[in-house]
């Protein structure tokens, strides 16, 4: 059977957050008032959800877009239509009945075979809506309903444009690598911060596709370790201390750490990731709050030396 022509899409996905964790009847309330969240947000948005081809994933929802929708509506619109939504829902419901989504949007070519739909951009924006990286940005955002996902595409084409309530510094690159060793880029907001938590605030590179030495090919990094899923992220670069920061935080540093640039420092080693005074891995960083704390066996000074 030859396939049909594929048609372009705007494509929403919506996935609940620890839906598989909450009580059946929990998960049922929850199913239910997802349907009224979209249809309150998609109107907003000057959509009508009959218009909308809808797939139900139990979990969460999967949505074509009509064709001609503009985007920049439908990505302004759309996520403030979710998040009043959400607020809304907040104030109805107990903790265990609680919603919070992660949202992608991507737009691409989709085969509709009556209810069934086939196509990479449907993939491509599952794999970015189940990331390490962005489970982990919604975990970090506590206060947050939601966090939305866009694919480098729209960033390029939609976000980027400084379109009216589109605003690009809102967005931070999140890079993971597929289970198949394939690299990907999203761009995360979460509506109610200025920036996505939990996320490096310089962009980099993206991801090469290959792990640390010895790690199976698409298994990543640190990046994406909190949330879980089969896309556990990219390395987070080693962060760099300024010599201001060593002086007045009273760091001492063991064998894993170089000095670099004189003015810098650069700690080494596996780690999750540093946070205030915290870092994970095998080298061995210690934090004195103040400078009555006892002597490190070597400590690095403010120069370097």
């Amino acid at each position: 059977m030859v396939a049909p022509d594929p048609q372009s899409h705007w494509i929403v996905l919506l996935d609940i957050e620890d839906f598989s964790l909450r009580p059946e009847t929990a998960q049922a309330t929850l199913h239910e008032e997802l349907y009224h969240v979209v249809e309150f947000a998609l109107g907003r948005a000057g959509l009508d959800f009959a218009a909308c081809a809808v797939q139900d994933r139990g979990d969460g929802m999967l949505l074509l877009v009509p064709i001609g929708t503009s985007p920049t509506r439908l990505l302004r619109e759309l996520m403030r239509g979710l998040e009043d939504a959400l607020v809304e829902h907040r104030g109805k419901y107990n903790d265990e009945h609680r919603m919070r989504l992660r949202v992608g949007l991507h737009q691409g070519l989709v085969i509709r075979r009556g209810e069934r739909w086939t196509g990479n951009a449907v993939n491509d924006l599952a794999r970015l809506v189940d990331a390490g990286p962005v489970k982990q940005v919604l975990a970090r955002a506590g206060r947050a309903h939601l966090v939305l996902v866009v694919s480098d595409e729209i960033h390029r084409s939609v976000v980027r444009g400084r379109y009216p309530g589109i605003d690009p510094a809102a967005y931070l690159p999140a890079d993971f690598v597929t289970k198949h060793g394939e690299p990907r880029r999203g761009w995360v907001t979460v509506p109610g911060y200025p920036a996505p938590p939990g996320l490096p605030a310089e962009p980099g590179e993206p991801p090469s596709g290959r792990g640390a030495p010895g790690e199976a090919p698409g298994t990543g990094g640190y990046a994406g370790g909190v949330g879980g899923g089969a896309d556990r992220g990219s390395p987070v670069p080693p962060p760099t201390l300024s010599a201001r920061d060593v002086r007045d935080s009273q760091i001492a540093v063991g064998d894993g750490a170089t000095a670099v640039g004189g003015d810098h420092l650069e700690v080494g080693g596996d780690y999750l990731r540093v946070d205030g005074d915290y870092v994970g891995g095998d080298k061995h960083v210690h934090h004195h709050p103040g400078p009555t704390a006892p002597a490190p066996r070597r400590t690095t000074s403010a120069d370097g030396s």
